[in-house]
């Protein structure tokens, strides 16, 4: 019964939300149509038989059965529907069009802005800058850093997380870096001289990078994966490997490393669980993946998952808004990258794209972290959703953009026999990327290795 309520209630605040986002979308188109003399007939949010409506002031407002989407119907807004009356969609001129379709993504954008702004008020849930692991003869070594220390500044400005913290380390400057970090509640500043190396971003791309030699997830395991050697091993939740094959290990990057350059069958753990030290020896599963030169490699894998910790970054109104534009920026540089890479094949959509059933275990995951996450996950979809919709594709809201583009360098708009070809095609891709994508999410979340198990013993 229990889990049925919560089931109930994951699945209710992903309509919430997914309703919240449509009609600030819509509700974009709207008032700009309103404001500039056009009449809008119909307000509906979802699909499909109506579920209930209700006309206010000549626009009828409309709840559908299937709420995945929503549309404005303003009057005229078919070509062969205008009849040429001033209130009409197509009697106003490419300027005044374009303003009412980009106006439901702009809406999208500055809601994904102030809730973003609302996050770093209660308190932005970013991943923990309390440094686990320092390597060496690295630089944060040299310059004195300490395990334990937590990084709170980075060259006169607040850290508000570790992916906010390795964003600012992108380049190749070699200049000494100020950090501000917290050791046993004394705040100090510690400055660093970085090695300038080239690594791999978050997707996948080299860029240079101000290498400091630390790391902030610990060797404490968070979840043991289902079927590999570390479950038939013993081992559990909440261990902490301390040694591989003998060699002390501090953090997450140092065991996985170990682990990976391991040549025997079987790889020696030393784990504290407790106050207990226990030893396991476990043959690790093997799989052959290629690198990027071709080569073939051995991937060694055992099936233990990290513990990442994460900590609530608060500031006042005025830095919130602030830092809300810094990360609403990154959120759109990693967007366009992400677009970037999918168009050239250099990323798949599997890898990079998530759809509804996506964004529902996205939002049911931040539904169990509490308010803030939630909201903080609702104003990346808004961000994501209103630069999606500016891609120049019909049907989508940039691809109508293109068309007027067009119209305005031409002095006259496309031939309908154009409009309907363009928009055929348009309508295909979305179609095919929307199957795809629920493929892939079905995929991903292991929805139809369900299904299959259904009628396969």
């Amino acid at each position: 019964m229990l889990n049925i309520f919560v089931n109930f209630y994951e699945t209710l605040v992903f309509l919430i939300v997914l309703s919240i986002l449509i009609i600030v979308h819509e509700w974009g188109h709207f008032i700009t149509a309103k404001k500039l003399g056009v009449d809008v007939q119909r307000f509906a949010i979802g699909f499909g038989p109506t579920l209930f409506s209700k006309i206010y002031k000549g626009t009828e407002f409309a709840i559908c059965l299937f709420p995945l989407g929503g549309y404005v119907k303003m009057a005229g807004d078919e070509k062969d529907e205008c009849t040429g009356a001033k209130t009409e969609f197509y009697s106003q001129p490419p300027g005044k069009r374009a303003l009412i379709i980009s106006n439901g993504a702009v809406v999208n954008y500055i809601f994904a802005y102030i809730v973003l702004a609302v996050v770093f008020m209660l308190g932005h849930p970013g991943e923990s800058t309390k440094i686990s692991d320092i390597l060496e003869n690295s630089p944060a070594q040299k310059a004195g850093v300490m395990i334990g220390d937590r990084i709170t500044g980075f060259d006169n400005k607040k850290v508000y997380g570790w992916n906010n913290f390795l964003s600012r380390l992108e380049g190749d400057s070699a200049k000494p870096i100020n950090l501000e970090i917290i050791r046993n509640e004394q705040k100090i500043n510690v400055q660093v001289v970085p090695d300038i190396v080239e690594k791999k971003d978050l997707l996948g791309q080299k860029v240079f990078f101000r290498e400091l030699g630390i790391d902030n997830i610990s060797s404490e395991v968070s979840d043991v994966v289902p079927g590999y050697p570390a479950e038939e091993a013993g081992i559990k939740a909440g261990d902490i490997v301390i040694a591989v094959d003998g060699v002390a290990v501090k953090g997450w990057k140092q065991l996985q490393k170990n682990i990976d350059e391991s040549i025997e069958a079987k790889i020696a753990l030393t784990i504290k669980r407790g106050e207990e030290i226990i030893e396991a020896n476990i043959a690790p599963k093997i799989t052959k993946i290629k690198d990027e030169k071709g080569n073939e490699k051995e991937l060694r894998k055992i099936g233990i998952v990290p513990k990442y910790e994460f900590d609530s970054f608060r500031f006042g109104p005025i830095a919130s808004f602030y830092y809300a534009f810094d990360e609403l920026g990154y959120i759109t540089k990693m967007t366009y990258k992400t677009i970037g890479k999918l168009v050239t094949g250099s990323r798949t959509a599997r890898e990079s794209v998530a759809g509804p059933v996506g964004i529902f275990y996205i939002i049911k995951g931040a539904t169990k972290e509490g308010f803030a996450h939630l909201l903080f996950i609702v104003g990346i979809v808004s961000a994501s959703l209103a630069i999606f919709n500016m891609l120049p594709v019909i049907p989508l809201d940039g691809g109508h953009l293109f068309l007027l583009g067009l119209e305005k360098l031409r002095g006259k708009p496309v031939s309908d026999k154009t409009d309907e070809v363009l928009g055929k095609i348009g309508f295909g891709l979305i179609i095919l990327l929307a199957v795809f994508v629920f493929y892939a999410d079905f995929l991903r979340f292991g929805i139809i290795d369900k299904i299959l198990g259904l009628f396969v013993k």
